[in-house]
């Protein structure tokens, strides 16, 4: 895909690795683990906090919509932790709290509405991962953008240290996208000695550069501060997981109904119907690379063996299939695929894409267990 620029990808803007691993049939890391710290200092993350990032969902509404809309409620949240949900995921738009005349002090217009939420999450026994959504591009390269977001994340952490760090967990930033992993780890480094300076308990939430990719976890700084949790976010095939994607490749927007899992035949009725050329090469190529379980295993190994060799625990925070186009049989089945392997590797999940209460084969396919009253 020469003539693609793959960097504008997205769900939020996803994938670069993806998309360039579907056709070089790369599935190894491509270089060598940042250096890591001191392996004098284990690290120190609760097992119990561990356990609440185990099984998690992304209330995926409030990225779009504001947080004070009340669209999730403490009867809903209820419902997840009955399902068998330990934890959600919570995107912040930077927007509705950064000042950037005055990174230091935080907007308070929806300061309130977040605080409630937390706390309902806290009375509900859910655990809540509240991540920093759409940072600026130039964060990863001016200095003075830098110092905005340190001030920024300073007083953000002051404002959330008084949560209780057994349920609330501090995000550094969804999916960053600098030019070099190196660039990102600097920043990391930066944003995260900001938020410990004011959240000494909480355990924070470190991710990998290239929108979080999990080829990119290896090459991801091992930081000093040992009550840290490294994260990645895995949509492996893209073919399949965002097929019929408008916001992204242009290409996937003429795929539908693709298979998973895949083989050239199960693909074939497909590509001989496809017009687009780009997106008849991209679906033969995903029959051609078999995507199965057993495939699954091996790409999801390049997190559980980093995190096993640096001694630190991961988490998978982001897992999905767009539900309107691809086929529901073949959803369903990788999503099962997926959560079942990293729970093999012992890696925490949360889903994206939402969740019904009432579908109780996604349910099932999640791991969970529906109450009698929602069975669909």
């Amino acid at each position: 895909m020469k003539d693609c620029d793959v960097r504008t990808f997205s769900r939020s803007g996803f994938m670069r690795f993806g998309l360039l691993t579907l056709f070089s049939g790369f599935a190894a890391p491509m270089c060598g683990r940042a250096k890591a710290g001191s392996k004098s200092k284990p690290n120190t993350v609760k097992a119990s906090r561990l356990k609440t990032l185990s099984k998690g969902l992304n209330l995926d509404h409030w990225r779009l919509h504001n947080l004070t809309d009340g669209f999730y409620t403490k009867a809903i949240l209820q419902q997840y932790q009955g399902l068998g949900l330990t934890y959600t995921r919570l995107p912040v738009l930077l927007s509705a709290f950064l000042d950037e005349n005055n990174p230091s002090v935080l907007k308070t217009d929806s300061l309130a509405a977040l605080d409630a939420i937390i706390q309902m999450h806290i009375k509900t026994g859910l655990g809540i991962v509240v991540c920093p959504f759409d940072p600026p591009s130039e964060l990863y390269s001016e200095p003075d953008m830098q110092a905005k977001f340190v001030a920024f994340f300073k007083a953000f952490a002051t404002h959330l240290s008084s949560t209780d760090p057994e349920k609330v967990f501090l995000e550094v930033m969804n999916e960053p996208v600098a030019a070099r992993s190196q660039d990102w780890n600097n920043l990391q480094v930066k944003l995260i000695t900001a938020i410990r300076s004011a959240a000494l308990s909480h355990t924070i939430i470190a991710t990998s550069n290239d929108w979080s990719n999990v080829r990119a976890l290896p090459m991801t700084q091992i930081v000093e501060d040992k009550n840290v949790v490294y994260n990645f976010h895995f949509y492996d095939p893209f073919v399949f997981t965002h097929q019929g994607a408008t916001w992204t490749w242009r290409a996937l927007r003429f795929m539908k109904n693709v298979p998973y899992p895949a083989t050239p035949a199960a693909v074939a009725p497909l590509v001989n119907a496809i017009q687009d050329a780009k997106a008849k090469g991209a679906v033969e190529y995903y029959g051609k690379e078999k995507w199965n379980r057993d495939k699954l295993v091996s790409v999801l190994a390049i997190a559980a063996n980093w995190a096993k060799t640096n001694g630190v625990p991961v988490i998978c925070n982001e897992f999905g299939v767009i539900p309107w186009t691809a086929p529901r049989d073949s959803r369903l089945r990788y999503l099962k695929d997926v959560r079942e392997v990293l729970e093999f590797y012992k890696i925490g999940w949360a889903n994206w894409f939402g969740l019904d209460v009432h579908d109780s084969g996604l349910v099932q396919a999640l791991g969970l267990t529906s109450p009698p009253h929602l069975k669909g």
